[in-house]
Protein backbone atom coordinates (compact mmCIF):
# COMPACT_ATOMS: atom_id res chain seq x y z
CA UNK A 1 0.00 0.00 0.00
CA UNK A 2 2.79 2.40 0.85
CA UNK A 3 4.45 1.64 -2.48
CA UNK A 4 1.17 2.20 -4.35
CA UNK A 5 0.58 5.63 -2.76
CA UNK A 6 4.13 6.74 -3.50
CA UNK A 7 3.74 5.79 -7.12
CA UNK A 8 0.44 7.67 -7.40
CA UNK A 9 1.83 10.82 -5.79
CA UNK A 10 4.86 10.70 -8.01
CA UNK A 11 2.73 10.33 -11.08
CA UNK A 12 0.45 13.29 -10.15
CA UNK A 13 3.18 15.78 -9.15
CA UNK A 14 3.96 18.40 -11.88
CA UNK A 15 6.50 21.27 -11.69
CA UNK A 16 5.84 24.53 -13.60
CA UNK A 17 8.31 27.45 -14.06
CA UNK A 18 6.96 31.02 -13.85
CA UNK A 19 7.93 33.57 -16.54
CA UNK A 20 10.52 36.00 -15.24
CA UNK A 21 9.36 39.63 -15.49
CA UNK A 22 12.17 41.75 -16.99
CA UNK A 23 13.30 44.51 -14.63
CA UNK A 24 13.27 47.21 -17.33
CA UNK A 25 10.46 49.39 -16.11
CA UNK A 26 10.28 53.09 -15.31
CA UNK A 27 9.01 53.61 -11.78
CA UNK A 28 8.67 57.42 -11.61
CA UNK A 29 8.48 60.35 -14.02
CA UNK A 30 8.18 63.83 -12.54
CA UNK A 31 8.51 67.40 -13.80
CA UNK A 32 10.85 69.45 -11.61
CA UNK A 33 11.12 72.89 -13.27
CA UNK A 34 8.35 74.38 -11.14
CA UNK A 35 8.72 76.46 -8.04
CA UNK A 36 7.64 74.73 -4.81
CA UNK A 37 5.89 71.84 -6.56
CA UNK A 38 6.28 69.00 -9.05
CA UNK A 39 4.07 67.31 -11.64
CA UNK A 40 4.02 63.50 -11.73
CA UNK A 41 3.55 61.67 -14.99
CA UNK A 42 1.22 58.65 -15.21
CA UNK A 43 3.25 55.60 -16.28
CA UNK A 44 1.41 52.88 -18.23
CA UNK A 45 3.69 49.82 -18.21
CA UNK A 46 1.27 47.78 -20.28
CA UNK A 47 1.20 50.14 -23.27
CA UNK A 48 4.54 51.81 -22.43
CA UNK A 49 3.15 55.35 -22.33
CA UNK A 50 3.98 58.24 -20.01
CA UNK A 51 1.25 60.91 -19.76
CA UNK A 52 1.97 64.33 -18.30
CA UNK A 53 -0.84 66.84 -17.76
CA UNK A 54 0.27 70.51 -17.73
CA UNK A 55 -2.28 73.12 -16.53
CA UNK A 56 -2.33 76.33 -18.58
CA UNK A 57 -1.99 78.62 -15.58
CA UNK A 58 1.55 77.39 -14.97
CA UNK A 59 2.62 79.15 -18.18
CA UNK A 60 5.15 76.47 -19.07
CA UNK A 61 6.87 76.20 -22.45
CA UNK A 62 9.07 73.19 -21.59
CA UNK A 63 9.18 70.50 -18.95
CA UNK A 64 12.35 69.29 -17.23
CA UNK A 65 11.85 65.65 -16.21
CA UNK A 66 13.45 63.57 -13.47
CA UNK A 67 13.20 59.82 -14.09
CA UNK A 68 13.57 56.80 -11.80
CA UNK A 69 13.89 53.20 -13.08
CA UNK A 70 13.88 49.78 -11.41
CA UNK A 71 16.89 48.65 -9.40
CA UNK A 72 19.55 47.27 -11.72
CA UNK A 73 18.09 48.93 -14.81
CA UNK A 74 19.46 51.96 -16.61
CA UNK A 75 17.95 54.74 -18.70
CA UNK A 76 19.56 54.85 -22.13
CA UNK A 77 17.93 58.13 -23.19
CA UNK A 78 19.54 61.42 -22.15
CA UNK A 79 17.24 63.45 -19.90
CA UNK A 80 16.75 66.84 -21.54
CA UNK A 81 14.05 69.56 -21.37
CA UNK A 82 11.04 68.76 -23.56
CA UNK A 83 8.92 71.36 -25.32
CA UNK A 84 5.21 71.07 -24.66
CA UNK A 85 4.42 70.58 -28.34
CA UNK A 86 6.92 67.71 -28.71
CA UNK A 87 5.09 64.56 -29.87
CA UNK A 88 8.11 62.36 -30.64
CA UNK A 89 9.91 62.09 -27.30
CA UNK A 90 10.69 58.53 -26.20
CA UNK A 91 12.69 56.96 -23.37
CA UNK A 92 14.38 53.54 -23.45
CA UNK A 93 15.03 51.58 -20.24
CA UNK A 94 17.41 48.59 -20.34
CA UNK A 95 17.27 45.93 -17.65
CA UNK A 96 20.23 44.10 -16.13
CA UNK A 97 19.26 41.00 -18.17
CA UNK A 98 19.69 42.94 -21.41
CA UNK A 99 15.97 43.38 -22.14
CA UNK A 100 14.68 46.85 -23.00
CA UNK A 101 11.45 48.80 -22.97
CA UNK A 102 10.72 52.05 -24.85
CA UNK A 103 8.16 54.52 -23.53
CA UNK A 104 6.35 57.18 -25.57
CA UNK A 105 5.81 60.56 -23.85
CA UNK A 106 2.41 62.22 -24.19
CA UNK A 107 2.18 65.82 -22.96
CA UNK A 108 -1.40 67.01 -22.59
CA UNK A 109 -1.83 70.75 -22.18
CA UNK A 110 -4.86 71.55 -20.05
CA UNK A 111 -5.50 74.86 -21.75
CA UNK A 112 -8.24 77.42 -21.88
CA UNK A 113 -11.08 76.38 -24.16
CA UNK A 114 -10.41 79.10 -26.76
CA UNK A 115 -8.73 82.42 -27.51
CA UNK A 116 -10.64 85.49 -28.69
CA UNK A 117 -9.07 88.78 -29.79
CA UNK A 118 -10.34 92.31 -30.29
CA UNK A 119 -8.75 95.62 -31.26
CA UNK A 120 -9.49 98.70 -29.17
CA UNK A 121 -10.01 100.57 -32.45
CA UNK A 122 -11.96 99.60 -35.54
CA UNK A 123 -9.13 100.08 -38.07
CA UNK A 124 -5.76 99.57 -36.37
CA UNK A 125 -2.68 101.13 -37.94
CA UNK A 126 0.96 101.19 -36.95
CA UNK A 127 4.19 102.75 -38.10
CA UNK A 128 7.38 100.65 -38.41
CA UNK A 129 9.62 101.08 -35.40
CA UNK A 130 6.61 101.69 -33.13
CA UNK A 131 4.45 99.56 -30.92
CA UNK A 132 0.95 98.68 -32.11
CA UNK A 133 -0.61 102.12 -32.41
CA UNK A 134 -3.49 103.90 -34.08
CA UNK A 135 -2.91 107.15 -35.95
CA UNK A 136 -5.86 109.50 -36.15
CA UNK A 137 -6.75 112.01 -38.90
CA UNK A 138 -4.73 114.73 -37.19
CA UNK A 139 -1.68 112.42 -37.10
CA UNK A 140 -1.86 112.34 -33.31
CA UNK A 141 -0.95 108.87 -32.04
CA UNK A 142 -3.57 106.92 -30.16
CA UNK A 143 -2.86 103.50 -28.73
CA UNK A 144 -4.65 100.82 -30.75
CA UNK A 145 -3.89 97.87 -28.53
CA UNK A 146 -4.85 94.24 -28.96
CA UNK A 147 -7.01 92.72 -26.22
CA UNK A 148 -8.20 89.17 -25.57
CA UNK A 149 -9.26 86.52 -23.09
CA UNK A 150 -5.72 85.27 -22.46
CA UNK A 151 -6.50 84.20 -18.87
CA UNK A 152 -2.80 84.39 -18.00
CA UNK A 153 -0.04 87.01 -17.94
CA UNK A 154 2.76 84.51 -18.60
CA UNK A 155 4.21 85.05 -22.11
CA UNK A 156 6.17 81.78 -22.23
CA UNK A 157 3.82 80.27 -24.84
CA UNK A 158 3.11 83.53 -26.72
CA UNK A 159 3.80 83.83 -30.43
CA UNK A 160 2.85 86.59 -32.87
CA UNK A 161 3.20 86.75 -36.64
CA UNK A 162 2.35 89.47 -39.16
CA UNK A 163 1.23 87.89 -42.44
CA UNK A 164 1.18 90.21 -45.47
CA UNK A 165 -2.10 90.15 -47.34
CA UNK A 166 -0.38 91.17 -50.58
CA UNK A 167 2.64 88.84 -50.62
CA UNK A 168 1.90 86.19 -48.01
CA UNK A 169 5.24 86.89 -46.34
CA UNK A 170 5.38 86.28 -42.59
CA UNK A 171 7.12 88.77 -40.29
CA UNK A 172 7.99 87.77 -36.72
CA UNK A 173 8.31 90.83 -34.45
CA UNK A 174 10.51 90.54 -31.38
CA UNK A 175 8.64 89.42 -28.28
CA UNK A 176 11.46 90.27 -25.86
CA UNK A 177 9.46 93.17 -24.39
CA UNK A 178 5.98 91.65 -24.84
CA UNK A 179 3.66 91.75 -21.84
CA UNK A 180 0.11 90.62 -21.14
CA UNK A 181 -1.61 93.03 -18.78
CA UNK A 182 -4.85 92.40 -16.85
CA UNK A 183 -7.44 95.04 -15.96
CA UNK A 184 -8.90 96.02 -19.35
CA UNK A 185 -10.54 99.24 -20.34
CA UNK A 186 -14.12 99.39 -19.04
CA UNK A 187 -15.24 100.49 -22.52
CA UNK A 188 -14.29 97.17 -24.16
CA UNK A 189 -16.38 93.96 -24.31
CA UNK A 190 -15.99 91.28 -21.69
CA UNK A 191 -13.62 89.16 -23.80
CA UNK A 192 -11.01 91.89 -23.35
CA UNK A 193 -9.83 90.58 -19.99
CA UNK A 194 -6.18 91.17 -20.89
CA UNK A 195 -4.15 93.55 -23.05
CA UNK A 196 -1.25 92.46 -25.25
CA UNK A 197 1.43 95.17 -25.35
CA UNK A 198 5.15 95.80 -25.81
CA UNK A 199 5.36 94.46 -29.39
CA UNK A 200 7.24 96.70 -31.83
CA UNK A 201 6.72 96.71 -35.59
CA UNK A 202 10.09 95.89 -37.29
CA UNK A 203 11.90 98.80 -38.91
CA UNK A 204 12.31 97.02 -42.24
CA UNK A 205 8.74 95.84 -42.78
CA UNK A 206 6.96 96.83 -46.01
CA UNK A 207 3.90 99.03 -45.79
CA UNK A 208 0.54 97.39 -46.37
CA UNK A 209 -2.07 95.25 -44.63
CA UNK A 210 -1.09 92.39 -42.32
CA UNK A 211 -3.13 89.73 -40.58
CA UNK A 212 -2.04 89.48 -36.95
CA UNK A 213 -1.81 85.83 -35.90
CA UNK A 214 -1.48 85.25 -32.16
CA UNK A 215 -0.55 81.93 -30.61
CA UNK A 216 -1.11 81.33 -26.91
CA UNK A 217 -1.59 78.25 -24.72
CA UNK A 218 -1.97 75.97 -27.71
CA UNK A 219 -4.44 78.23 -29.55
CA UNK A 220 -3.97 80.09 -32.83
CA UNK A 221 -6.20 83.07 -33.53
CA UNK A 222 -6.18 85.87 -36.12
CA UNK A 223 -7.17 89.37 -35.00
CA UNK A 224 -10.57 90.41 -36.39
CA UNK A 225 -9.17 93.22 -38.56
CA UNK A 226 -5.85 93.49 -40.40
CA UNK A 227 -3.14 95.84 -39.17
CA UNK A 228 -2.37 98.65 -41.62
CA UNK A 229 1.36 99.38 -41.56
CA UNK A 230 2.11 102.93 -42.71
CA UNK A 231 5.38 104.83 -42.79
CA UNK A 232 5.43 108.43 -41.62
CA UNK A 233 7.29 111.21 -43.40
CA UNK A 234 10.85 111.27 -41.96
CA UNK A 235 11.50 113.81 -39.22
CA UNK A 236 14.62 114.81 -37.30
CA UNK A 237 15.10 114.78 -33.56
CA UNK A 238 15.48 118.27 -32.04
CA UNK A 239 18.98 119.75 -32.30
CA UNK A 240 20.21 121.10 -28.99
CA UNK A 241 23.77 121.94 -29.97
CA UNK A 242 25.96 122.61 -32.98
CA UNK A 243 27.23 119.77 -35.15
CA UNK A 244 31.01 119.66 -34.86
CA UNK A 245 33.26 118.11 -37.51
CA UNK A 246 36.25 118.69 -39.72
CA UNK A 247 36.07 119.40 -43.44
CA UNK A 248 35.85 115.95 -45.00
CA UNK A 249 34.67 114.46 -41.70
CA UNK A 250 31.23 113.25 -40.68
CA UNK A 251 28.14 114.59 -38.93
CA UNK A 252 25.07 112.57 -37.96
CA UNK A 253 21.39 113.16 -37.21
CA UNK A 254 18.93 111.10 -35.18
CA UNK A 255 15.37 110.41 -36.23
CA UNK A 256 12.51 111.88 -34.23
CA UNK A 257 11.30 109.36 -31.63
CA UNK A 258 8.54 111.05 -29.69
CA UNK A 259 5.70 110.36 -29.51
CA UNK A 260 6.31 107.84 -32.32
CA UNK A 261 9.24 106.86 -34.52
CA UNK A 262 9.77 108.82 -37.73
CA UNK A 263 12.34 106.71 -39.54
CA UNK A 264 14.76 107.80 -42.24
CA UNK A 265 13.28 105.96 -45.23
CA UNK A 266 15.31 105.76 -48.47
CA UNK A 267 17.63 108.75 -47.95
CA UNK A 268 18.58 110.13 -51.36
CA UNK A 269 20.21 113.52 -50.93
CA UNK A 270 21.35 116.08 -48.36
CA UNK A 271 22.31 119.64 -49.24
CA UNK A 272 23.28 122.78 -47.36
CA UNK A 273 23.43 126.38 -48.57
CA UNK A 274 26.10 128.73 -47.21
CA UNK A 275 26.88 132.19 -48.57
CA UNK A 276 24.81 131.50 -51.67
CA UNK A 277 26.62 128.26 -52.50
CA UNK A 278 25.08 124.79 -52.33
CA UNK A 279 27.15 121.97 -50.83
CA UNK A 280 26.34 118.28 -51.32
CA UNK A 281 26.72 116.15 -48.17
CA UNK A 282 27.31 112.50 -49.09
CA UNK A 283 25.08 109.96 -47.35
CA UNK A 284 27.35 107.36 -45.74
CA UNK A 285 26.76 103.60 -45.91
CA UNK A 286 26.87 103.47 -42.10
CA UNK A 287 23.52 105.30 -41.98
CA UNK A 288 20.52 103.50 -40.51
CA UNK A 289 16.83 104.26 -40.38
CA UNK A 290 17.40 105.91 -37.01
CA UNK A 291 20.77 107.57 -37.58
CA UNK A 292 21.66 109.51 -40.74
CA UNK A 293 25.42 109.89 -41.26
CA UNK A 294 26.72 112.53 -43.71
CA UNK A 295 30.19 113.32 -45.03
CA UNK A 296 31.10 117.01 -44.86
CA UNK A 297 32.43 118.28 -48.21
CA UNK A 298 36.20 118.70 -48.26
CA UNK A 299 35.84 122.32 -49.32
CA UNK A 300 33.20 123.32 -46.79
CA UNK A 301 34.27 126.63 -45.14
CA UNK A 302 36.04 126.41 -41.78
CA UNK A 303 34.40 128.28 -38.88
CA UNK A 304 31.22 128.61 -36.86
CA UNK A 305 28.06 128.80 -38.95
CA UNK A 306 24.66 129.50 -37.41
CA UNK A 307 21.35 128.19 -38.73
CA UNK A 308 22.71 126.74 -41.96
CA UNK A 309 19.68 125.75 -44.08
CA UNK A 310 19.72 122.03 -44.97
CA UNK A 311 17.35 120.18 -47.28
CA UNK A 312 16.93 116.39 -47.26
CA UNK A 313 15.28 114.10 -49.78
CA UNK A 314 13.87 110.74 -48.66
CA UNK A 315 12.31 108.51 -51.30
CA UNK A 316 9.16 110.11 -52.64
CA UNK A 317 8.50 112.10 -49.46
CA UNK A 318 8.36 115.89 -49.58
CA UNK A 319 11.68 117.64 -48.99
CA UNK A 320 12.54 118.04 -45.31
CA UNK A 321 14.03 121.40 -44.31
CA UNK A 322 16.22 121.86 -41.24
CA UNK A 323 18.40 124.68 -39.89
CA UNK A 324 21.66 123.38 -38.42
CA UNK A 325 24.39 125.13 -36.43
CA UNK A 326 27.77 123.92 -37.70
CA UNK A 327 31.26 124.23 -36.29
CA UNK A 328 33.74 123.07 -38.89
CA UNK A 329 37.35 122.71 -37.78
CA UNK A 330 40.46 122.38 -39.92
CA UNK A 331 41.87 118.91 -40.35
Amino acid sequence: MTWFVAVCVSACTKTESFEVIPANRMTEYKVINLQDTVIYGAIDNENNIITVYVPFYLGMAVIQPEITVETGAMLETEILPVELNNTTQTYTVRGADGSSRTYQLHIIQQNTSSLSLIWSVERPTAAPGNQLMQTGPDDAPLFGSLYGDFQSTNTATLSLALVSRSTGDTILPSLSAAVIIPNPSPFLPLIADYQLAGITIPDDIDSGYYDVEVGFLGHKEIAPAPLHVQYHSPQFAPLWSAKVATAGGEISFLSHTSPIQYLFIEPKAAKAVLDGRTYEFTIQSSSTKRNLVLKVPDDFPIGNHSAVPFSFQFGEWPTVELNVDLRINSQ
